[in-house]
Formats: structure tokens, C-alpha cells, sequence
């Protein structure tokens, strides 16, 4: 069995002799891993020379290379980490990320090659754990619970668990197949996916994508019954105005809309006149309907019920 070199609290004093009093206050003031859900410091070195350091705090960058801190109390040791293109990081949940993203003030684990430099202890990293980076490209499911200022809303999620959620004027929100602005999304709405950068820290996801469900069998083409409001013009292309069941719908005809009479016999546009109960099949238009609340019929046939 190898045998394991670690470092105790004296070793650590003792190597600390070289460092000024100015670095072991500073330092002990500074270092505090369990903000970020970092466990207690540790190194262990290796008879091959293989070393772990555990929550280490990067204290300076120069380029890809940092200065990185420990302390246990009042006794801090500091190493030299040097990286390569070799050097795989990875966040705090464990989504790939880079050397150049590490900060200073991230805490790190850290495994490597042990070497000894002119100064410091020194490791070259081979894999970095980056426990500050808590932001992951994420996706969630639910229903909208509630409307926020700024465009922003709490989704509930399948799970039962609330994040908030903040979508930019960049986002992409689908409907069905109609693209939305945010005003459109509603308490009680159905989140099919929520795509983007999610916060760990701050329970906040920003929105990328989102997808709204909406029912497509309500724009299937089908018949629907009213009273004649009005009508713009006696020859094709006209509009009608019709109010089914007290809502008004926006009746477009064609040229190659059919216009009947009760019995189904042509009949001509002219003969109709407000107050006509009219019988039409066609599509409601979805974007109408998404967009602007409108009820809007691209009609193939009309009846009028009173001819």
C-alpha cells in the first residue's frame, strides 16, 4: 500500500514561518468556504507526487495561473496552481466550464501533480472544482403561479418547488405555434420548458426560451351560430361582424367562401342584413386569438338561417 503524506496543523505552522503576519490576518479574515457550500480545507499529498486540496480560496490570478489560499484557524498555507490546456473545470453542479471563468475569491478543489516551486508549494491542476460557480444551463416545467413587475413570474414546478423566473426582451416565448411578448403569459398558464441560465444561489432562472401549451383543437375549423352585427361591404372579400353566445367574431369571406341560404341555395351578400342569424364553418384564427384576444374566422361557408 502507498503511503499517504498529509499535512498536519504543525507542519502547516511551521512552513508558515516564511510568510509575513500581514498574510495570516489577511487571510483569516477572507477565507470562509461554507458561504458557497465548500467543505473544510484539506491537502494530501501523495507518494507519487498525486496532491487534493480541498476549498481552496483563489487569492490572485496571473493569467491561467493563481494563487490559491487555505487556513485552518489562524494558519494559512497558500499554493501555486498552474493550469494547462488539459485542465478540466467544472462548477459547483458540475457543468463544464474553464479556467479563464475562475475569479478571484472562488473556492476550489483541486487535483493534480505536486511540485515545489522557488516560494510555494505548487500543483499542477489537472481537475478543478469551481464551488463559487453555482449558475447552469437548466431547463424546468410547471405552471406560472404568479405575475411579477418587470416582466418577471413564479413558476411552480412539477416538483412543487418555486423559482423565479426572469425571461430578457430577448427571449423567445412560443404559444402553440405564435411567438408572444411576456404581457401575454397569464396566471395558471402551462410551462412546457423554460430554458436558460439557472442561478443555484438566488433560485432565479434566466429565461432564454419558453414554451406556453395552448389547446390546438380550438383552431380546428368547425361550425359556430350568431346574430349579424354588420357587414363592410355586399361583394367578396367582405368582413362580418357576428356575436356568438354575446362574443363578437370577425368573419373574413373569400372568394371562394360559400354563401348559402337556409336551404343551402346560393345566396347573395346583398340580401344580408343586421340581426340575421347566420350559421359559418371555418378556422379560428390562432394568432388572432393568441395575440389580441380577437375571435376571428377565415369563413369557407355561410348559411344565413333567415333566407
Amino acid at each position: 500500500m502507498r503511503r499517504v503524506f498529509t499535512f498536519s496543523f504543525l507542519l502547516v505552522a511551521l512552513w508558515l514561518a516564511v510568510f509575513s503576519a500581514h498574510s495570516v490576518s489577511a487571510l483569516a479574515f477572507d477565507y470562509a468556504p461554507e458561504r458557497v457550500g465548500a467543505g473544510k480545507p484539506e491537502v494530501h499529498i501523495k507518494r507519487d507526487g498525486a496532491v487534493s486540496i480541498r476549498s481552496a480560496r483563489a487569492a490572485h490570478l496571473v493569467g491561467t495561473t493563481l494563487y490559491l489560499q487555505l487556513s485552518w484557524g489562524q494558519l494559512p498555507m497558500r499554493f501555486l496552481m498552474k493550469t494547462s490546456g488539459q485542465t478540466q473545470v467544472t462548477k459547483k453542479y458540475g457543468g463544464a466550464s474553464s479556467v479563464v471563468s475562475i475569479k478571484v475569491g472562488d473556492y476550489l478543489d483541486v487535483d493534480g501533480d505536486f511540485f515545489v516551486g522557488s516560494d510555494l508549494f505548487g500543483v499542477e491542476a489537472k481537475q478543478v472544482k469551481d464551488w463559487s460557480l453555482q449558475e447552469e444551463s437548466e431547463t424546468f416545467s410547471g405552471q406560472i403561479a404568479a405575475l411579477l413587475p418587470a416582466a418577471a413570474f413564479t413558476l411552480r414546478t412539477r416538483e412543487g418547488k418555486e423559482i423565479l423566473v426572469q425571461p430578457a426582451t430577448t427571449s423567445i416565448i412560443l404559444k402553440g405555434s405564435v411567438v408572444i411578448s411576456q404581457n401575454r403569459l397569464a396566471v395558471g398558464d402551462a410551462v412546457l420548458f423554460a430554458d436558460g441560465v439557472y442561478d443555484y444561489a438566488h433560485n432565479t432562472l434566466a429565461a432564454a426560451r419558453m414554451a406556453v401549451f395552448q389547446d390546438k383543437r380550438q383552431f380546428l375549423a368547425r361550425n359556430y351560430e350568431g346574430i349579424l352585427m354588420g357587414i363592410d361591404t355586399v361583394a367578396s372579400p367582405s368582413v362580418m361582424q357576428v356575436s356568438v353566445g354575446g362574443v363578437l367574431y370577425r368573419v373574413s369571406l373569400g372568394e371562394k367562401t360559400v354563401v348559402q341560404k337556409r336551404n343551402k341555395e346560393a345566396a347573395e351578400l346583398a340580401r344580408f342584413v343586421a340581426g340575421d342569424t347566420v350559421r359559418f364553418f371555418g378556422p379560428l384564427e390562432e394568432a388572432a386569438y393568441t395575440l389580441r384576444d380577437e375571435r376571428a374566422v377565415d369563413a369557407e361557408v355561410v348559411r344565413n338561417l333567415n333566407l
